[in-house]
């Protein structure tokens, strides 16, 4: 039996996401797919457009056999964090064999040759990162400077520059870290720019359909881009069940941002970044524009929304701290499977090295306390997911395991 794993958030399912799975089983003749799949909040700090169970439905009629949910607390967090978290997790499953990932590289020898590299310079790389910060210019170009300051070539340099790439470096740094046994697999990404927002065809960036959800009446410029079979959900649901967007949690934020002196105990907050807050963060604005209001050449959009995200789901830096340090801080669900892969599922109870829970609260697998703190966060966290659905649309998703 050989089964492969793909990291990731469908925010939307799109044609790019099916490629990705029908190639990965084309090229390894993988028995089964497991999508580790973010929850209700995804990597770039802010809500999924649509909620994690239509979500792993999508998914599943598509080519995966089964969809696990990637905890809130790594799930939310910045690209090493959120691949650290997804590899482990995946590595206490015990029964996969193969990690497929995408990147606009498309070569493992390529990627793999820099990983190492990175890996090896891996304390040298953070200081050097935190010391052109102090230059005022942004992180990715912080990063760039870095990476060629520890003798990276140019055009190793350039690859770092797409998201992709650089999220398939995390993981398999995060692989040798661990010394696993999974197999690396890339897929290159075919034609759209991840960062892209315009439509391109059947293959469009999940940036690009969010864009277009957003519009009044936006998700038939969309259809092209997603799989046929996955329409009349689509249809059926739009306007009435998605889409949940950033800035419907606006008011919320303005809430938190009233109620507080200082922001530096969140995660992702610096000093620098709770003083712009306090200065410049305005009751009343949009979450976006509040984002756009603070945003500066070292303080990056997304590092801006994951750290207001925190504040908004009362993620402490402390409590990040316990779970970094504590050497059994995850757990997982099954959000959702195909019959056929009763028996996979069987396997992993057998293999599992971390607890399984089931709509957020504990089975029969004992937790530690940082694990009970963790998941209550997330209970919360989805709670408010819920509360905005029901304030937005006047729907209420049911508890319930995809079986299809």
């Amino acid at each position: 039996m050989k089964t492969a794993a793909i990291i990731c958030e469908y925010n939307p399912f799109h044609n790019g996401h099916l490629y990705h799975i029908e190639e990965t089983k084309r090229i390894l003749g993988a028995d089964y797919i497991i999508a580790l799949m973010s929850g209700n909040y995804v990597q770039r700090g802010g809500p999924a457009v649509i909620e994690k169970k239509t979500r792993a439905r999508m998914a599943l009629m598509n080519g995966a056999d089964l969809v696990l949910e990637l905890p809130l607390w790594f799930s939310s967090g910045s690209a090493p964090y959120f691949a650290d978290g997804s590899v482990s997790l995946l590595e206490g499953l015990g029964v996969i064999d193969i990690l497929s990932f995408g990147s606009e590289c498309g070569s493992l020898s390529r990627l793999i040759s820099l990983g190492s590299f990175l890996s090896d310079r891996e304390d040298d790389l953070t200081e050097q990162i935190k010391l052109y910060l102090k230059t005022g210019i942004s992180y990715p170009k912080a990063r760039e400077k870095a990476f060629l300051s520890l003798g990276c070539s140019k055009s190793d340099a350039d690859i770092l520059r797409e998201p992709n790439n650089l999220l398939g470096l995390e993981y398999l740094m995060a692989l040798k870290r661990r010394n696993s046994s999974i197999h690396p697999f890339c897929i290159p990404r075919k034609q759209s720019s991840h960062r892209s927002l315009d439509l391109t065809g059947s293959i469009s960036s999940a940036s690009a359909i969010r864009s277009q959800l957003a519009v009044f009446d936006g998700l038939s410029k969309c259809l092209e881009s997603i799989p046929k079979n996955l329409h009349p959900i689509l249809r059926e649901d739009y306007r009435r069940c998605f889409p949940i967007l950033l800035d419907d949690f606006s008011d919320l934020l303005s809430y938190k941002l009233c109620m507080e002196d200082s922001f530096e105990d969140y995660w992702d907050i610096s000093k620098d970044l709770s003083d712009r807050l306090i200065r410049m963060a305005v009751p009343g604005r949009p979450f976006s524009c509040q984002i756009e209001a603070v945003k500066n050449k070292s303080l990056t959009w997304s590092r801006i929304s994951r750290g207001l995200l925190h504040i908004l789901l009362g993620m402490k830096q402390e409590m990040k701290d316990s779970y970094t340090r504590s050497e059994q801080p995850l757990y997982f669900q099954i959000l959702g499977f195909k019959k056929e892969a009763s028996s996979l599922i069987r396997e992993i109870k057998k293999k599992k090295t971390w607890p399984m829970v089931r709509h957020l609260r504990p089975l029969d697998d004992p937790l530690t306390k940082v694990q009970l703190q963790m998941l209550q966060t997330e209970q919360k966290a989805d709670a408010l997911y819920q509360m905005m659905l029901r304030s937005k649309f006047k729907t209420q998703v049911k508890e319930e395991q995809i079986i299809i």
